[in-house]
């Protein structure tokens, strides 16, 4: 996940490339299409890694409570430069591309 981060803070989720991500990970991309499908689904595990690892979603009994802790927890997230830099990649792309916005869909 280190070399998808890499990638898409010196590429952007547009330039973006498996060929790079496999190079920096020092693994075959056949290794990444036959794990994640590609480059969205690096992505989508990369978010949702990085979530269960780093926002646990709060259940205090009160859902203005959980709901302040959650924003809380995202934006100290968000402070860490890499993981500040794939969001915002991700986000900004999804104006355009279809398959960034699907990212962003996640249940």
């Amino acid at each position: 996940m280190e070399a998808v981060i890499g990638e898409l803070i010196e590429n952007g989720y547009p330039g973006a490339s498996v060929e790079r991500i496999a190079a920096r990970a020092g693994v075959a991309k056949t290794t990444i299409y036959r794990r994640w499908g590609g480059l969205d689904g690096l992505l989508a595990a990369l978010m949702a890694e990085h979530a269960a690892r780093e926002i646990p979603v709060p259940d205090n009994g009160d859902l203005g409570t959980d709901l302040r802790v959650l924003a809380r927890q995202v934006v100290a997230s968000l402070r860490n430069p890499a993981i500040r830099a794939a969001f915002t990649t991700i986000v900004a792309s999804a104006v355009q591309s279809p398959a960034a916005r699907e990212l962003l869909m996640v249940p």
